[in-house]
């Protein structure tokens, strides 16, 4: 057992899971140990020296030392391999509304673009880069931001039927002009 005395010989509390009465405690707990070496306690009769060096850091006298890859924002720095960047990236301002992350893919408030992702990443980007701009900086509603145009492929209307529940099979069975019917119709809350 490790023993520790307060600073303040009458502190009666505790500091994590250990129990001071009358400004002493016994324990094992290395993290309180620690704590209580760093803010000035006596551990085991040995108080660290306010002189010691490492109690007198200056902030202004540390240097930066990288230990990891440096961070990039794509939001201001934009590369070409970046799946899914930020709408506008590198060309307004980062932190203005112009620029919105579609973030995870099919996370609230973006809408769900269906789509090949691992098949098709360059068209499924395209894509989810479109609707993320038309909803989270144009305002457009979710769902009429993700519906095909009528004269998109049949391929679009099978992944927009099946976002909306139906059975990718049974949707491939239909003709595009059926899907659409289905599926095509603006809801009453978009129609307004």
């Amino acid at each position: 057992m490790t023993k520790i005395k307060a600073p303040n010989k009458a502190y009666n509390g505790m500091i994590g899971d250990v129990v001071f009465t009358n400004g002493e405690a016994d324990t094992d707990n290395q993290a309180v140990i620690a704590y209580c070496r760093g803010a000035g306690y006596e551990v085991d009769g040995q108080t660290l020296d306010q002189d010691d060096d490492r109690q007198n850091i200056d902030s202004r006298d540390v240097s930066d030392q990288q230990n990891a890859s440096p961070l990039r924002d794509a939001a201001v720095n934009p590369a070409p391999s970046d799946f899914l960047p930020p709408t506008n990236a590198g060309k307004a301002d980062p932190h203005g509304p112009a620029v919105v992350s579609p973030g995870v893919h099919a996370a609230p408030p973006a809408p769900i673009v269906p789509g090949p992702v691992p098949s098709a990443p360059d068209e499924q980007q395209a894509k989810e880069t479109d609707a993320a701009q038309r909803v989270l900086v144009e305002g457009q509603p979710a769902t009429a931001a993700a519906r095909p145009a009528q004269s998109a492929s049949k391929a679009a209307w099978v992944d927009w039927a099946v976002s909306q529940g139906m059975d990718r099979d049974q949707a491939d069975d239909l003709t595009k002009a059926e899907l659409i019917d289905l599926h095509g119709r603006a809801t009453t809350t978009e129609e307004e």
